[in-house]
């Protein structure tokens, strides 16, 4: 079984931000350290592309995201601040589920350890 991860990719909060990004690492380690599944098997996956993305999502979006060009309000709706990290680490989580799916397919299954945090919608995104 493969276990894809994006816990190498953080991003800046502020201080007082209540997210607890920490516990996709933690919960990778503690997988390790248990002897469920041993290193070999967890696959740091690929950053999705703009066509990949564009399945879902609106490509003025896509490119606003990119960029960091989402109002205020849109940021304020996601619940984090606009990072260039951010965007890596949210294009890394679609990559993630994209190969998790492919795998699980192939496999029977496939996991994709930090999925699941925000919703997305085909022109923002919403979360917390």
């Amino acid at each position: 079984m493969k276990l894809f991860y994006i816990d190498t990719f953080s991003f800046p909060l502020p201080e007082e931000h209540t997210f607890p990004l920490e516990k996709y690492y933690r919960l990778r380690e503690r997988i390790i350290r248990e002897g469920l599944i041993t290193q070999k098997y967890f696959i740091v996956p690929h950053a999705a592309t703009d066509e990949e993305l564009a399945r879902a999502h609106d490509l003025d979006y896509i490119k606003r995201v990119k960029k960091g060009l989402l109002t205020s309000q849109e940021m304020r709706r996601i619940g984090f601040p606009w990072s260039a990290e951010l965007v890596e680490r949210s294009r890394r989580s679609c990559g993630a589920t994209i190969e998790a799916c492919r795998e699980a397919l192939r496999d029977g299954v496939a996991v994709h350890l930090a999925g699941g945090t925000h919703h997305a919608f085909r022109n923002y995104g919403e979360g917390l």
